[in-house]
């Protein structure tokens, strides 16, 4: 992952200058001294764990699931559970035989309804993702609900370690297709409408799955979740600070950065989208998100 976004944060000097002249943090916070040394041990250790990914390598496989054939069961095991169990009210109690990817009450609907949701991390995409999948009734296609299944995610930057895997259980990888049929193909075979949470940064590569999911026989609406870069960078910096889960600052500011909302316009042109929906999560805690953009007569109203 390191060598996809410009100035990773290997070294203090880096680092400070980035949260103060970037970020606008207070060095004099009594926090920053600490904030800026796990930031940064954050980054050494993704640099060295990110060519390691679980889902070629056993070099970092939990022993109980090293050998294929264990590790099929388990890719099998977390694919049934996402697709028969209601997800938890907290994405941090998903587990391994705890949560999965259906809505709150367990139902979902079968009308070949696919919403993409698109947005810089840490910018809301999973609180307006369950909204929608527990209004519409979806399943929600998310590989961070995979990742949490998966016993390396728990090492430090087990994140990045399982990040291809986790991508390949919730949508196939041609290098492990013959082993197990990924959670997407299943819910197309049967009609189930689908959430898909993406960062949206590259319109092509949207573009493309639009076309396969299109191609697959369902309606798609699009839905942007719009947050200014800098504010999604200190949110992913607050949610590192309280959970320990690290995604590269600079990754978000400098190479996600306001992408996703130019993604959302330039999608817009092309109408393949039966609606299309922008919403800000710019709001105080505890507030409504608010609805700037809509078009579509069928555009959901449960942001309104």
């Amino acid at each position: 992952m390191s060598s996809n976004y410009a100035r990773p944060l290997f070294d203090n000097l880096l680092t400070e200058n980035f949260l103060i002249n970037v970020l606008n943090l207070n060095r004099r916070d009594p926090q920053f001294s600490d904030i800026v040394n796990n930031i940064v041990s954050a980054e050494i250790k993704l640099d060295k764990t990110n060519k390691r990914s679980t889902l070629m390598y056993d070099s970092y496989r939990d022993h109980s699931y090293r050998d294929e054939s264990d590790r099929k069961e388990l890719r099998e095991q977390i694919i049934n559970e996402l697709l028969t169990l209601p997800r938890c009210k907290n994405d941090d109690d998903i587990r391994l035989g705890n949560g999965g990817a259906l809505p709150l009450n367990g139902n979902v609907k079968s009308e070949n309804k696919a919403y993409i949701i698109i947005g810089a991390p840490a910018s809301g995409k999973s609180f307006i993702s369950n909204t929608i999948a527990d209004n519409i009734g979806a399943i929600i296609l998310d590989s961070d609900y995979a990742k949490r299944k998966l016993p390396e995610f728990y090492l430090d930057n087990g994140a990045s370690l399982v990040h291809e895997e986790s991508s390949a259980i919730i949508f196939g990888d041609m290098r492990v297709n013959d082993q197990f049929t990924e959670l997407y193909k299943i819910c197309v075979s049967i009609g189930y409408n689908m959430i898909i949470p993406k960062i949206g940064h590259d319109v092509d590569s949207i573009r493309k799955f639009t076309e396969k999911i299109m191609g697959d026989g369902y309606e798609i609406h699009l839905v942007l979740v719009s947050l200014d870069r800098r504010k999604a960078t200190l949110r992913a910096l607050n949610r590192f600070i309280e959970t320990g889960r690290y995604v590269p600052l600079s990754l978000v500011f400098d190479s996600y950065s306001n992408d996703p909302v130019l993604t959302y316009y330039r999608l817009r042109k092309d109408n393949n989208f039966k609606t299309y929906l922008k919403i800000s999560t710019d709001v105080n805690k505890g507030e409504k998100p608010k609805v700037i953009d809509k078009f579509g007569e069928d555009a959901l109203n449960i942001f309104d």
